[in-house]
């Protein structure tokens, strides 16, 4: 657990771990700015960005002086995690992923058949029935084998960085890491101005999470509980 001020923090996780569902709550409990690198990777007509101008639009958001970012993107991990004060990693069960995935892909289809605004979270340039969301298949694979693939690329990356790598293996350990960072956090500066204000979270405006957004965690003059701290 880190006693530091945070003011920078990398959450990473399988697809399904609720990677932006802890990243909306920890910007509401800390003030932070939020980014999803989904929102800023995917683009309509699902096209992407190239190496090199993905790999400056990483760098321009690191460089910001609090921010954070969630999302993988192991081949700019490294990038990231240099910069943070504190990495997050949602390490769920495979299969736990992968029924949390299913899930959500029945209630995106459900409001699209009813012709309603998704609830969940989506990537700002996508729609449900593009193939990165509605490929149910290819995601639910993904999260199966996250540990032996993405987390494998990421792992010499995570061992270098100077930032304590905090693993959450349960809703409960994420909770409780919430509960303490929410305390640890530095409060939010000025919103950024001009193009820098594009690159952030606007999902409160586009109704993409899953309901209402956790209210802040209350502080408490009882001691936080040790969340389990491990650099893979």
């Amino acid at each position: 657990m880190t006693h530091a001020v945070v003011c920078r923090i990398v959450v990473l996780g399988s697809p399904g771990s609720g990677k932006s569902t802890f990243s909306h709550a920890l910007a509401a409990g800390t003030g932070l700015p939020l980014v999803h690198l989904d929102d800023l990777y995917w683009r309509p007509g699902w096209s992407r960005p190239s190496t090199p101008e993905w790999e400056r639009t990483v760098a321009r958001l690191t460089a910001g002086p609090c921010w954070i970012i969630d999302g993988n993107f192991a081949g700019t991990v490294r990038q990231r995690v240099e910069r943070a004060d504190a990495v997050v990693l949602l390490d769920r069960h495979p299969w736990l992923c992968a029924a949390a995935l299913v899930r959500r892909s029945l209630r995106l289809r459900r409001d699209a058949l009813l012709g309603r605004q998704p609830r969940d979270y989506l990537p700002a340039g996508l729609a449900a029935d593009d193939p990165p969301v509605r490929s149910l298949t290819a995601l639910v694979r993904k999260a199966a084998g996250f540990r032996g693939r993405e987390l494998r690329w990421m792992r010499p990356a995570l061992a270098a960085c100077a930032a304590p790598v905090l693993r959450c293996r349960s809703r409960r350990s994420a909770d409780r890491l919430l509960r303490h960072l929410s305390a640890r956090a530095r409060p939010q500066p000025a919103a950024p101005a001009g193009a820098e204000s594009a690159l952030m979270c606007t999902c409160a405006r586009r109704r993409h999470h899953s309901g209402p957004l956790p209210n802040p965690p209350r502080q408490s003059s009882r001691p936080t509980r040790p969340v389990q701290e491990r650099s893979t």
